[in-house]
């Protein structure tokens, strides 16, 4: 009965992939009815692309019977569309009930997708990384034991450089370990103060590098979760030197996320 009622989609197949048995949730999942499926191999159903690695879980699963299986593969809809499903294996050829190799399956097409929507927003924020002439840095931000702290995580190409500082020499370092008491005191009184106003805030700050002097043209912005900052984990930036006079524009963007 649970199996019957559950939102995931159960499934029995022998050593060769044929499916002797079938919960009614596939209805609901891929559009099908349970006797439709019962009979044929699960092969035939998988994208073409993703049948080699749906064997080698079963081959797995047949090799070490105690240790599931779980792999991802687009399944063929009943409408004809592709469907990506989760599905993990369990060995139970032993077990005189199910005497087969047990899935349980879940749809997670929209996940996927979300997946694939990031990777093509980290490839081209990468690229914005790489070649933009803006200075963009990365501040990790930890209030998990109360208090607020910064550590710098990474530098893009350019600012390393206008400022000849590297993302080794700097990640994991807070800014008073990478610009000095003074001056990474006022830097962290930024962060604070854009964390409480929780809304953009604008300034102009001096940091001394390889002894010499850098003005900054900064603008720090938080991003809000749900509406309210509850635990900052992470700060992303960017700045441009204005050294050689204000017309040199500057933007600085601190994110602040749960």
């Amino acid at each position: 009965m649970l199996v019957e009622e559950s939102n995931d989609l159960a499934t029995i197949i022998d050593t060769d992939g044929t499916m002797t048995y079938v919960s009614p949730a596939v209805t609901r999942v891929l559009g099908y009815d349970s006797e439709e499926l019962v009979g044929n191999s699960g092969y035939e159903y998988v994208h073409p692309d993703d049948r080699e690695k749906n064997a080698e879980a079963v081959e797995a699963v047949l090799e070490t019977p105690d240790e599931p299986q779980t792999v991802e593969v687009r399944f063929k809809h009943a409408d004809g569309s592709w469907c990506w499903i989760e599905a993990t294996m369990r060995n139970r050829l032993e077990d005189d009930v199910i005497d087969g190799i047990l899935l349980n399956s879940r749809e997670i097409t929209e996940r996927k997708e979300q997946e694939r929507e990031l990777r093509e927003l980290a490839g081209e924020y990468e690229a914005l990384l790489n070649n933009t002439e803006d200075a963009i840095f990365f501040v990790d931000v930890d209030a998990s034991d109360g208090d607020v702290t910064f550590e710098f995580d990474r530098i893009s190409p350019a600012y390393e450089r206008q400022t000849g500082l590297t993302t080794e020499e700097v990640r994991g370092e807070t800014p008073r370990d990478v610009f000095g008491e003074q001056a990474g005191a006022e830097l962290e009184a930024n962060y604070h103060r854009c964390a409480k106003a929780r809304e953009p805030i604008s300034y102009q700050e001096e940091l001394e590098i390889d002894e010499e002097a850098h003005i900054w043209q900064t603008n720090l912005a938080p991003v809000l979760t749900d509406g309210d900052v509850k635990r900052i984990t992470e700060a992303h930036g960017w700045t441009v030197s204005v050294t050689d006079g204000p017309e040199g524009g500057a933007r600085f963007e601190l994110v602040m996320s749960q």
